[in-house]
């Protein structure tokens, strides 16, 4: 039985082709795979920074599942080269938002009239993820930071994961072994992560989780959800802004000692609890602060 998200997926697979076939064919020209002419040329830097610009530009053009994507792929060293994971890094910042039109419709789809459930609430994002983006507001008083899904797009997610795993076997045959094995790593890898983070009930949970975690320890501190301005696709959280860990100038500019950070960070986190309660070991792309 042929599913809308199959359908969607079928119209889908032609147009990533299409952005992703250059790419396919310089990488086969540099390898002379599958070419009657030409000899195999040198690759330098500055012709894969290149590549890596129009992969990053195809990313964008795809949309939010492939923009997840080419965050997963820049911690991914196993898979591409170090100048393309140098490129796609930028997407763990600078993502462009959803229009604040569609950011409102889901939000009083799911909680009611903007303005009756929140004191104040800037329409300005601070920060645009591929999957949704984060707004500050003021509820009930206190400063809060609203996380909110970006409309429709739990069908395209379905549609797009469809098409990588249709395209993992094709991709496989133009590759090494080792890489083939990591793609189809990557590929499964993918897949849980972002129905994961597509899960706000779930984020939830989890920040009450490792709240509990780090009870006591006032070195560490954990955003509290707010269940009351919260629903599956709206995640609303107490505000704490931060520095990221990554951003070595800003934490300079502030007198930390980066290696003093390095070496305390592991002594933060608490031991597994021996009551089963898990300890999350490796936070997402740009998710750490100081």
């Amino acid at each position: 039985m042929v599913t809308l998200v199959s359908l969607r997926a079928y119209r889908r697979f032609p147009v990533v082709l299409y952005r992703f076939l250059p790419l396919i064919v310089a990488l086969l020209r540099d390898r002379k795979r599958f070419l009657v002419v030409g000899g195999s040329r040198e690759v330098t830097r500055e012709m894969r920074l290149e590549r890596a610009e129009v992969l990053l530009d195809t990313l964008l053009t795809l949309g939010p599942t492939f923009i997840k994507l080419g965050q997963i792929l820049s911690t991914r060293p196993d898979v591409l080269p170090a100048s393309y994971i140098e490129v796609l890094s930028s997407l763990q910042d600078d993502v462009p938002p959803a229009p604040w039109p569609e950011s409102k419709a889901v939000l009083e789809e799911e909680l009611g009239p903007v303005d009756e459930v929140f004191d104040e609430f800037d329409t300005e994002p601070i920060s645009g993820a591929s999957l949704g983006q984060v707004y500050v507001a003021t509820y009930e008083g206190e400063q809060v930071a609203v996380k909110v899904r970006r409309p429709g797009i739990e069908e395209l997610v379905e549609a797009d994961l469809t098409v990588i795993k249709w395209s993992v076997p094709l991709l496989s045959r133009f590759v090494g072994q080792g890489q083939a094995f990591s793609l189809d790593n990557l590929a499964e890898e993918f897949d849980k992560t972002i129905h994961q983070e597509m899960d706000y009930a779930r984020e939830q949970r989890v920040l009450r989780e490792i709240r509990a975690n780090f009870e006591g320890n006032d070195r560490v501190v954990i955003p509290e959800p707010e269940p009351g301005a919260s629903g599956p696709r709206v995640l609303t959280m107490e505000y704490l802004p931060g520095t990221k860990i990554s951003d070595v100038a800003a934490l300079d500019r502030m007198g930390i000692d980066r290696t003093e950070l390095r070496d305390d960070a592991p002594a933060r986190l608490p031991p597994d609890d021996r009551r089963g309660r898990r300890v999350p070991r490796r936070p997402p792309p740009g998710g750490t602060s100081r």
